[in-house]
């Protein structure tokens, strides 16, 4: 059935517009989201450098606000050390200069003082709020401490802490026993406003040797959580400043500034722990850790951009962290709306350019598929062109290049029936014209198929030209001698099928091929030769013939059948027609089975080895030769004798896989007989076949398989029979001196069955002769049969080889064989081919018992 192309559910042109729409679309939505994305990775970049940026300033401006204290308490230490003592006039005044000259404002130091040894106090705050001064000091008696409304002395008292005792500070206790700066945790003051404070603490110590008090100066964190709030690098950011502890010490929002008084200490500050805020969980394990570029970390499905900043003061007193948190960048509406219009513009101009492509495809292949649908018509009837239509130039092309292929292919159709139904070389129908014929030639039941035997070596020794005017001269006669309405076909170059009329019988057989095979000349006489001009044409040929009746239907099994019968004519018999029997329709099934039986077993390994041993005449009870055969066990067709699938083997070739498997199994097994005790020099006979000596590797897999069970090559002698030299003569016989000259030896085996002459032997090489079984049998009653072994064992002594009778089936026989000079035998009477595992040698004899 012929089978039909598988077809797209839409035509090319929709195909076409659907896939320029959908790639349309798909540019779009690309452009749109590439630049949704590039746009979310311009703003993420941005908010990383941004990032970065903000934190190194805001590091900058901190630290420039810790290192405040530092700065001012240097001035009072230099001034200090100028004057000679810490609590001059001088020292008074420059305090005042310092905190409201040199660190103005309320983002600066909120007061500065120093404590003398001597238990003065005495200190300048800054009002909230203005750029006045209050003055804090001691009294008279050092027992109370007095805030004063301005920065002078004189001023009334605005609040007053009695008995303080300044030698009881825990912070002047610290300052008296270190001469290194330090901090303050943070702390209320309890004479000024209520907030916290730090204070930054220098021991003073005159002429390096004598303390004579501490300079300290104080600073408020809310400031710092100020500048968080100011310098926030978006609305949704976070910024915070943690100690070691992750406690924290200024924050951007008000909630994450909580302060609680110490139940223990009223002056003393909780600072706020940063774990006990849900919403800084997620960030608190990067604090501490250095990072070139900010760490992302996801918390409740957002991501989040960390940086963390080391801060520290001149003096290495403080070891913060500054942690900004800020939101992943997220297209804002202003962006996503430009990008919105963008596509809206690009989708329409996409869309009218669409439109202008699908009106040029309908243009191009309106008349294209009328085109196509013309085509049909090729070579049918003449070619019209499309009406009323302007086309492009490649339409016009085409319509042209059709018209023009409309009539070429009418030319070739006609052509090639002709051709197809007719031999051009003989003018005789084809095997289609035969089929073509049959219909309407009922009542024939006569098919004979006719081989040109000698048409191949002409064709291949005179050349083409030759051969083109044998076979059409041949072809001429044939059909001359053929009855009137016989159906004549050219089946193939060399082979002719001949239908002949009527209904027949097995004399009108014979008596057509009596007719036909006159052209079958066995020798070159005038008057059966045909001469043209130089040229003197000599046939051979055999042919098979079907006698069944023949239709339409069954013309395929009737050549098949003659073909078959045609098999079965003896080879190089001229003239000789063959009947068809449902015998040989049945052994060809036979083989077919028989064939798929050797390739299974062959993979199965359902073959097995015997050895039947090949005596010495002088000394027949033991033995040290053998021959090994081989024995098939099919699980199909049972016991099957080499005889019948040997030669089946050999056509198919199948021969070389098992006579490899042979050779392979044989050395396996005789390696194994030598090593339970039979002689080390044992012989063992391995039947070759002609096809295997062809093949390039044989010598190669042979000596590889001797070696490879540690064998000597005089252990095996291969046994070949003379058809051998009907093959490559060369070839096997530089085969046969090469594996001689290595040690092996060679056995002629079936001597005198074949194609034995005097010329073959003296080409062959070999080292023994096997007699074949069919002259032995003879021998005690057949005078021929003796002759013919009296001569071979002449042959045999002239060319000093041994020669082995086979078929030994009775002592009288061996006796008679031991008498004429015979040196060996084989055969049933001294033992049948057994396993190798049956034979029982010992110590270098291996008796003939089993």
């Amino acid at each position: 059935m012929q089978k039909t192309l598988k077809r797209y559910p839409l035509s090319f042109v929709t195909t076409l517009i659907v896939l320029l729409v959908a790639c349309s679309a798909t540019l779009v939505m690309s452009i749109y989201l590439l630049q949704k994305q590039s746009s979310r990775e311009l703003l993420a970049d941005t908010t990383e450098k941004m990032q970065d940026e903000k934190s190194q300033y805001i590091s900058h401006r901190i630290e420039m606000y810790l290192n405040e204290p530092r700065l001012a308490g240097g001035l009072i230490s230099h001034l200090a050390d100028a004057t000679g003592s810490l609590s001059s006039p001088a020292v008074a005044q420059e305090l005042r200069h310092v905190l409201a000259e040199d660190f103005p404002g309320n983002q600066s130091i909120s007061r500065m003082g120093i404590a003398t040894a001597s238990g003065q106090y005495m200190a300048f705050q800054k009002k909230p709020n203005s750029t006045d001064l209050m003055l804090i000091n001691t009294s008279a008696d050092e027992h109370q401490l007095i805030v004063h409304e301005t920065e002078f002395a004189d001023s009334p008292a605005v609040k007053t802490l009695a008995n303080y005792n300044l030698f009881g500070r825990p912070w002047y206790i610290q300052g008296m026993t270190q001469r290194s700066p330090f901090w303050s945790s943070s702390y209320y003051h309890r004479l000024t406003e209520n907030a916290s404070v730090m204070s930054w603490r220098l021991p003073y110590y005159q002429k390096d040797t004598h303390f004579a008090g501490i300079i300290f100066a104080d600073i408020n964190p809310d400031v710092l959580s100020d500048c968080l709030k100011k310098l926030l690098p978006t609305p949704d950011s976070r910024m915070l400043i943690v100690d070691k502890q992750q406690r924290i010490i200024a924050a951007s929002a008000d909630k994450y500034r909580e302060l609680k008084r110490s139940v223990a200490n009223p002056e003393a500050l909780v600072q706020p722990e940063a774990s006990a805020y849900p919403d800084l969980k997620p960030f608190l394990p990067v604090v501490g850790q250095q990072f070139l570029t900010p760490q992302k970390i996801q918390y409740q499905g957002h991501d989040y951009f960390v940086r963390m900043k080391p801060i520290e003061d001149k003096s290495h007193q403080l070891n913060w962290t500054l942690m900004i948190v800020t939101p992943d960048a997220v297209v804002s509406n202003t962006l996503l709306k430009m990008h919105l219009k963008e596509v809206v513009i690009l989708a329409a101009l996409i869309l009218l350019s669409l439109l202008a492509v699908i009106m040029l495809i309908r243009q191009f292949f309106l008349p294209f598929n009328q085109l196509v649908h013309k085509t049909r018509y090729l070579g049918q009837r003449p070619w019209s062109h499309p009406q009323n239509l302007r086309v492009y130039p490649e339409i016009a092309l085409l319509d042209r290049e059709l018209n023009s292929a409309s009539g070429f292919i009418a030319d070739l159709l006609q052509e090639h029936k002709v051709r197809l139904n007719n031999d051009p070389e003989t003018g005789m129908l084809t095997r289609t014209g035969l089929f073509n014929a049959m219909p309407g030639t009922d009542n024939r039941n006569l098919l004979l198929m006719v081989r040109l035997t000698n048409f191949r070596d002409m064709r291949s020794t005179l050349g083409h030209s030759y051969s083109q005017k044998f076979i059409g001269h041949f072809s001429h006669k044939l059909t001359e001698l053929a009855p009137a309405n016989t159906l004549m076909c050219r089946y193939s170059e060399d082979l002719f099928v001949i239908v002949l009329p009527g209904v027949n019988e097995q004399k009108d057989l014979d008596t057509y091929w009596g007719l036909l095979s006159s052209l079958f000349n066995d020798s070159v006489e005038q008057d059966d030769a045909e001469v043209t001009g130089e040229n003197t044409y000599i046939y051979t040929g055999q042919a098979g013939g079907v006698l069944a009746p023949i239709s339409t239907d069954n013309l395929s099994e009737c050549m098949m059948n003659a073909a078959l019968a045609l098999n079965q004519s003896r080879p190089g018999v001229n003239r000789e027609c063959v009947l068809f029997t449902t015998e040989m329709r049945e052994n060809e099934l036979n083989n077919v089975q028989m064939h798929q039986a050797l390739l299974d077993d062959l993979r199965n390994e359902g073959f097995h080895l015997v050895m039947q041993p090949i005596v010495n005449l002088d000394n027949p009870q033991t033995f040290n030769e053998g021959e090994c055969l081989i024995r098939w066990q099919s699980s199909v067709l049972g016991f099957v004798p080499p005889d019948k699938f040997i030669g089946l083997a050999e056509r198919t070739g199948l021969i070389i896989a098992l006579g490899r498997w042979i050779i392979e199994d044989a050395c396996r097994e005789l390696a194994e007989f030598i090593a339970r005790g039979a002689p080390v020099d044992f012989k063992l006979h391995i039947n070759i076949s002609a096809v295997q000596l062809q093949q390039s590797d044989f010598t190669e897999h042979l000596l590889t398989s001797i070696q490879a069970n540690g064998l000597m090559n005089k252990n095996i002698c291969l046994e070949i029979t003379e058809s051998v030299l009907l093959q490559d003569a060369v070839q096997v016989i530089e085969c046969l001196n090469y594996l001689r000259r290595l040690g092996l030896s060679v056995a002629i085996d079936d001597f005198g069955s074949g194609y034995s002459s005097l010329s073959y032997l003296h080409q062959l090489p070999f080292d023994c002769l096997k007699i074949d079984r069919g002259f032995v049998s003879g021998i005690l009653e057949d005078k021929k049969s003796e002759a013919v072994i009296s001569s071979v064992i002449m042959i045999s002594q002239q060319f000093g080889v041994p020669l082995v009778a086979e078929g030994v089936e009775t002592a009288d026989m061996g006796n008679k064989l031991r008498k004429m000079g015979c040196s060996k035998s084989q055969g049933y009477y001294y033992a049948r081919p057994q396993l190798f595992s049956a034979w029982h040698p010992e110590n270098g004899v291996v008796p003939l018992s089993t």
